[in-house]
């Protein structure tokens, strides 16, 4: 497969909001209704965490009657908009199955008020045999990564390797100011396993002249390989922040006056970022969160102190 591209089109399906709950249950060891479904249902997601799922009901995103209205009960249809409203997503959303339980980890935590009712005194909505929450609760935690540490160890020597002996860098122009952030931590003295900031930076200290090739995405960037929400066979980000990080390649590009495919030397680029990009929230940050995939970034704070680690490294 071309690096970054898309395979919605053969790595998708479509499935019931409340199921992924059920699926939840299943991995926390219970038995739940639909055994056979379930299990092939759980089996395929943790073999594939990056199939799409688009969220299908009795209902689309206006509420109008679908085709399967009448093959579900009112206790079914209120599970799907329950754990849609929990969510925040509508019937139609599309979403990795990594997404979704990252999602809902974070955001149903308990089965209260889904599939068991604290106020049902007559008993005439059915409550799951599960509903105790001991099944889901095990069950409840995000998917595996991209990469397992023994994978991100080999990948993050191969990386360093191949940039320690580069005459050219190329990077994601927003991992620039990334590595801004880095330079402001307290222990930016050492490399950490899960990104090349630390390299990328020694490699710009040391010869600040060298050519740099700023890419929009993380398929031939130095900075990625390691990270553990790298997908190597596709050259991808599968952590829930990949289009907020598209949206601050682009918002650097921007910023700097250049276009994807530029190349400048590392100076320049820092005189440009010194100049026009004086605060990280300019690109990294917004003044509302909207939603898991909007969600500022954390690391903001440091960007101020790592300037001033730049100010030498323009003289």
């Amino acid at each position: 497969m071309k690096l970054e591209a898309s395979d919605l089109d053969t790595n998708r399906m479509e499935l019931e909001p409340r199921l992924l709950l059920c699926v939840n249950c299943m991995r926390g060891g219970g038995q739940c209704a639909e055994t056979d479904r379930l299990a092939a249902l759980c089996h395929t997601i943790e073999e594939n965490p990056d199939v799409h799922i688009t969220l299908v009901g009795a209902f689309d995103e206006v509420g109008a009657r679908t085709g399967l209205f009448d093959t579900q009960t009112p206790a079914q249809r209120r599970k799907d908009l329950d754990v849609l409203q929990r969510l925040g997503l509508c019937f139609g959303d599309t979403r990795t199955a990594r997404d979704l339980f990252c999602r809902i980890s974070r955001r149903i935590t308990t089965l209260e008020g889904i599939c068991r009712y604290p106020a049902n005194p007559c008993g005439k909505w059915p409550e799951c045999a599960l509903s105790g929450g001991e099944f889901y609760e095990k069950g409840n935690r995000p998917l595996r990564d991209a990469q397992e540490p023994g994978e991100m160890a080999a990948r993050k020597a191969r990386s360093c390797r191949a940039l320690e002996e580069a005459d050219r860098v190329v990077i994601r122009a927003h991992h620039l100011l990334c590595i801004v952030c880095f330079a402001g931590r307290e222990d930016n003295g050492r490399p950490i396993p899960e990104d090349n900031l630390f390299e990328a930076w020694m490699k710009f200290r040391e010869n600040p002249g060298i050519p740099v090739t700023l890419v929009e995405g993380p398929g031939a960037c130095c900075v990625c390989p390691p990270c553990h929400s790298y997908h190597p066979a596709r050259g991808v980000c599968v952590a829930a922040c990949h289009l907020r990080d598209r949206k601050k390649d682009l918002d650097t590009f921007v910023a700097l006056g250049l276009s994807p495919g530029d190349t400048l030397p590392a100076r320049e680029l820092y005189r440009r970022i010194m100049e026009r990009i004086p605060e990280a929230r300019a690109v990294c940050g917004y003044e509302t969160d909207t939603s898991c995939e909007w969600t500022s970034c954390g690391g903001t704070d440091r960007y101020a102190q790592g300037l001033r680690h730049f100010k030498n490294f323009l003289e």
